[in-house]
């Protein structure tokens, strides 16, 4: 009996030993973090925090700091990750929310961004110019394709959308389009006496999202089709529910498409990875994996795109699609290639300009190999695009 009572109280003594001596630990890395935090030394008070927390040395205190350090040196994405860190121990500490929400703006990513605005209190909202209704943004787009044949005329695009903020974990975002392009077959007249050569598409398009936590958004779209084509019409409704989820380097994205366009039985399924390998949008890679199925025809299309900041206001992005587009659906369901002809295969460039603090400029320019839906042979065609996002 004495001696387990020897053993037990070795034991406590032990670990009275180890708790004192991390605490030590502790108070030491806490004097230094502070010391190169004052002197303005981030990289080195990064690499110190990095290295006590290998070793077994963490509080909210120092993942502040790192935060904070990371902010100050544009790797946004490991700044958000030390904030949530620190408000995992510390859900009550508003600074930390309100670097949070700066780093997601920096970084485009709203949802997380207002999740985080909606802990601060009245008068920090206030100073932000910030509320729980309002206007995200505003987008004005304008495009040609000139296609290389001689039986079809070039075709006309254009887009109105607004983004809204319903409450802080809700967003909508809607769009209007319209798309035109003249057929043209010399003495071609179809098995219904059909004369006519205009393909015309109204659109409407909506996106809610919804921040489950501060790194997991839900996604829902609905997209409404009224196409023209010589005297037939046909309304077509899109849906898409998905999900994403965003870590310290990687977003992930999984949806499914469905619905009828243009009488055909419509589901695609996407995996998307967003990578930020510097925290920024200094450089970045999207790749997007899909499967779509049109009235039991299945086909397999990938999506790779590639940007990098090149001056101080500009970036380039370069992106390619490979495999049968056919009624494909791009960009959460926003944009919908149920053209005449399909694309094969697509490839481009984008350049987006910062005019000032709430205007982007982007300017893209596409190349598409299509075939001809009536001929069976190919055509190139190139596609040019203005636009302008206006951001509140």
């Amino acid at each position: 009996m004495e001696y387990r009572k020897l053993t037990m109280l070795f034991a406590l003594l032990f670990a009275a030993l180890v708790t004192r001596a991390q605490d030590n630990k502790l108070a030491i890395a806490d004097s230094t973090a502070e010391q190169l935090y004052n002197a303005g030394n981030w990289k080195q008070l990064i690499r110190f925090v990095n290295q006590s927390v290998a070793e077994s040395v963490d509080s909210p205190t120092l993942r502040f700091k790192a935060g904070y350090a990371y902010m100050l040196t544009g790797n946004y994405k490991a700044a958000i990750y030390q904030f949530n860190r620190v408000l995992l121990k510390e859900p009550q500490n508003a600074t930390a929310y309100l670097y949070g929400y700066y780093c997601n703006t920096y970084i485009n990513n709203n949802n997380a961004a207002f999740y985080n605005a909606s802990h601060l209190d009245t008068a920090t909202l206030r100073a932000i110019k910030l509320s729980t209704f309002g206007l995200t943004d505003a987008v004005l787009e304008s495009g040609i394709k000139l296609p290389n044949s001689n039986e079809r005329d070039n075709g006309f695009f254009e887009r109105a959308g607004i983004g809204l903020r319903l409450s802080w974990r809700l967003q909508l975002d809607q769009s209007f389009m319209f798309f035109k392009q003249n057929i043209f077959r010399s003495g071609y007249i179809d098995y219904f006496n059909q004369t006519g050569k205009t393909d015309r598409q109204f659109e409407y398009y909506a996106k809610a999202k919804y921040s489950l936590t501060k790194n997991i958004s839900l996604l829902g779209a609905y997209h409404y089709l009224h196409t023209s084509y010589r005297s037939n019409i046909y309304q077509s409704n899109l849906g898409l529910l998905g999900i994403k989820y965003d870590t310290r380097y990687i977003d992930l994205q999984g949806d499914i498409n469905f619905g009828k366009l243009i009488n055909k039985t419509l589901k695609q399924y996407d995996a998307k990875v967003d990578f930020y390998p510097l925290g920024n949008l200094n450089l970045y890679t999207t790749s997007r994996a899909s499967i779509l199925n049109l009235s039991g025809v299945t086909h397999f299309i990938y999506s790779q795109s590639v940007g990098f900041k090149v001056l101080n206001k500009t970036w380039l992005e370069t992106a390619a699609t490979f495999g049968n587009q056919d009624d494909y659906l791009d960009a959460n369901g926003l944009y919908v290639y149920n053209a005449i002809d399909p694309t094969k295969f697509k490839c481009g460039e984008s350049v987006f300009y910062q005019l000032g603090n709430h205007a982007l400029l982007n300017l893209n320019y596409f190349y598409e190999k299509k075939t001809d839906i009536y001929r069976a042979v190919n055509y190139n065609q190139n596609s040019v695009t203005l636009g302008i996002t206006w951001k509140f």
